[in-house]
């Protein structure tokens, strides 16, 4: 990502005191409910750090990585306010390289890269999973344009579940989920809205 979407971010979150819920994606609470846990986690785009914080008060050992810092920053003071030990880096989940077979759990949620870019992000988060470890991808389905609210309205930057699926596969992991999920999500006034998912899980054959 170019410096410029780094200050659009940053800008972002400091438009207000909390740019997003601070509860986890009911999803991504569920697909980790139902894995073995908790391991090692890395929270590719943590943003505010929501999801990073959530998994570590479950006992998960997390590294979690954005490149703008005013969201980490926030995502730090929370983790600290509830005695967390979650590891927070500042950099570019494009260029960077994991090392292999270090994660259980590899999560992006809500982090939309274009094909192109998807193709390195999620070969690096391949060969970062431990055997048995999960690639847990849960962002805005294509079908959230017409079927849905807010999201970003690029359909390249939205997720196509079993085309997403069939690279997975090509990258040696066995998908165990690839579906889209519609749902009443929570708004930041208290209501809630129509919201559409791509929710995909995929592991690291034993």
């Amino acid at each position: 990502m170019c410096p410029v979407d780094r200050h659009a971010w940053d800008e972002r979150y400091a438009e207000r005191e909390q740019a997003f819920t601070p509860e986890p994606n009911r999803q991504v609470a569920e697909e980790v409910a139902a894995m073995p846990g908790p391991g090692v986690a890395l929270d590719l785009a943590t943003g505010e750090g929501r999801h990073a914080v959530w998994l570590a008060s479950l006992g998960w050992k997390v590294l979690a990585v954005d490149f703008a810092g005013v969201g980490l920053r926030r995502g730090q003071a929370r983790a600290r306010a509830g005695g967390l030990g979650v590891a927070f880096a500042q950099g570019d989940v494009y260029a960077l390289r994991w090392p292999p077979a270090s994660f259980d759990l590899v999560l992006a949620a809500f982090f939309h890269p274009t094909p192109p870019e998807r193709g390195r992000v999620y070969a690096s988060a391949a060969r970062a999973l431990r055997p048995g470890g999960s690639l847990l991808l849960v962002s805005y389905d294509r079908a959230n344009l017409t079927r849905g609210t807010g999201g970003p309205q690029d359909p390249d930057r939205l997720l196509d579940p079993p085309a997403l699926a069939e690279q997975l596969r090509g990258l040696g992991l066995d998908v165990i989920r690839a579906d889209t999920v519609p749902w009443r999500a929570p708004a930041r006034d208290g209501e809630e809205v129509d919201v559409v998912n791509a929710v995909i899980r995929a592991e690291r054959p034993r």
